[in-house]
């Protein structure tokens, strides 16, 4: 009889710290301390204060009462663990964004100072939302903006475009990005040199076309242009070479952009049905003109952040969120370009015309995002991000792990939309 309590109290300890996200971490601060045994001991003695996710993580033989048995197994996980940090799960990204109310484990005054003081001076600031470990930080809106505020996103549409890219190459649709565009439209002087990851690394070699959005056809159209140079050779910041990118998941995948996402990405990050303007054709735009709120943009930093799940779905590869995020050709700013992702020298990140972004930290899992008047000056660029990665990114660096060097911010080399 003995023998099977104890294994009835093993198996609903197991099942327990299954559903509990951080076992042992009563003060919800990400690690298990002496913090959290001093709680458990006042909760035991006296108060009974424990609630919510805290009591899920200190019920630890999952009795539904936290006692002595639970402080003693709470004692032993801290000796084990040695302060190091819980391993975090990925969170449902479907969801609404919750709020983390203990803010105890890292300096919140400096933040709180940085989002009141540092940043409303800047004057073309719109929206900035810090989320960390899956929940928002801080998030504060300027000069009558708002949470439920939609705006054009602009270029950060193309790390959207890209993650498209990558589900469709998950899926099947596209063999690799390595195919060159003869195997996906039809074959020229051109589409047989040109290849995905061409496109997808702004080394075409097409020239730009300021009017691709409002030309019938406008994929023949760039299609049979000539080249400037050899693709592959040279980073050209190009809107309607990019575009291209939307034709090929029509092409492949018999859908549209929105069309593809609104089955495969836009319910699984929770963003609804946003609007995002199409060309003369009605395909939409691959390089600008998506348009959310600043909560739904950064659901795309978490997602790649929590390697492309959300909750128990992965719906985007590790490979290919490590093929977008790594360098691919030096643009003349910060560490290089990805797969329509800049890597300023620290994780990666997405920039949108007048200081649009989403800063993604994985090794301090944390994200950053802003909203920005879309008529701001490059000093205002410049300082902003540098705001981002000098003062807050720091302030999570928690462990001491952080190797990011000081990030010089020089204005970007090409015009932005």
């Amino acid at each position: 009889m003995k023998k099977t309590q104890i294994i009835l109290l093993f198996t609903s300890f197991i099942i327990h710290v299954c559903y509990s996200q951080c076992p042992g971490d009563v003060n919800v601060d990400y690690r298990v301390d002496d913090d959290d045994i001093l709680v458990v001991v006042d909760h035991v003695l006296t108060t009974d204060s424990i609630q919510d996710d805290s009591f899920i993580n200190g019920d630890l033989d999952g009795s539904t009462v936290i006692d002595l048995f639970d402080l003693t197994a709470l004692t032993d996980i801290s000796l084990a663990t040695e302060n190091e940090w819980c391993e975090f799960q990925p969170i449902d990204l479907s969801y609404e964004w919750e709020i983390q109310e203990n803010l105890s484990y890292y300096d919140s005054e400096a933040l709180q100072t940085i989002v009141s003081e540092n940043i409303p001076s800047l004057g073309y600031i719109r929206g900035f939302i810090v989320i960390h470990r899956g929940k928002i930080v801080s998030e504060e809106y300027y000069y009558d903006s708002s949470m439920n505020q939609e705006f054009n996103i602009w270029s950060v549409t193309k790390s959207f475009i890209s993650t498209l890219v990558g589900q469709a190459i998950d899926q099947g649709y596209i063999t690799n990005q390595f195919v060159t565009l003869d195997s996906i439209f039809y074959e020229n002087d051109y589409t047989t040199q040109v290849s995905l990851d061409h496109v997808l690394s702004m080394t075409t070699g097409w020239p730009d076309s300021w009017y691709y959005m409002y030309t019938n056809n406008i994929i023949n159209v760039l299609l049979d242009t000539g080249l400037l140079y050899e693709p592959g050779t040279q980073f050209f910041y190009n809107n309607a070479a990019n575009h291209i990118n939307s034709y090929v998941i029509q092409e492949t995948t018999g859908m549209t952009p929105k069309t593809f996402a609104m089955e495969h990405l836009f319910p699984k990050l929770g963003l609804g049905n946003p609007y995002w303007e199409t060309d003369a054709d009605g395909v939409n735009n691959g390089s600008y003109d998506l348009f959310l709120t600043l909560r739904k943009m950064v659901k795309l930093g978490q997602l790649y952040m929590q390697d492309g799940f959300t909750g128990d779905e992965q719906i985007l590869s590790s490979e290919w969120i490590n093929e977008a995020t790594s360098f691919q050709v030096q643009p003349g700013w910060g560490d290089g370009y990805g797969y329509l992702w800049w890597l300023p020298g620290e994780g990666y990140l997405a920039i949108g015309l007048g200081g649009q972004f989403i800063a993604v930290i994985p090794q301090l899992e944390l994200v950053v995002g802003t909203h920005s008047s879309s008529s701001s000056s490059s000093n205002y660029f410049n300082t902003l991000l540098s705001i981002i990665y000098s003062q807050v990114v720091p302030l999570f660096d928690l462990s001491g792990v952080r190797e990011g060097r000081g990030l010089d911010f020089k204005s970007l080399p090409i015009h932005l939309d």
